[in-house]
């Protein structure tokens, strides 16, 4: 039997307590605000870890504005390595699927958290979106 997603989040954040349940909630909003995104005519979406990361940080954006780098933060979700890391976490209990080829590493060389978060309010507006 499959567990809850607030079991797995629970179970979680025993795990690994540098990041918060409003981190796996977080995500899994913006994995759904990502797929919305990029994935619109796709009846099986499957995203890069570019693309989640990217929508999520525009979901971010679109639901804290200014304040998305503190927030974010708060919760532990510090760099796309966060990222990442919340993402497989989310993998390891069965809640997220992964493909062959996908890697957590794929997560490490992405564009800086906090320059995609502050880009809009600090006058360099990023066109990642």
């Amino acid at each position: 039997m499959q567990q809850s997603f607030e079991k797995a989040v629970e179970l979680l954040v025993e795990r690994y307590p540098q990041y918060t349940e409003e981190a796996y909630e977080f995500m899994r909003a913006g994995l759904d605000s990502a797929a919305d995104r990029f994935c619109k005519d796709d009846k099986s979406p499957h995203l890069s870890a570019r693309e989640l990361y990217l929508g999520a940080c525009a979901y971010a954006l679109e639901e804290y504005g200014p304040l998305a780098a503190t927030v974010l933060r708060s919760w532990g979700l510090n760099s796309s390595g966060d990222f990442g890391h919340v993402v497989y976490n989310l993998i390891e209990v069965g809640v997220f699927g992964k493909q062959k080829g996908d890697s957590l590493e794929q997560f490490y060389d992405l564009p800086d958290l906090q320059a995609i978060l502050n880009a809009p309010y600090d006058g360099t507006k990023t066109a990642l979106f």
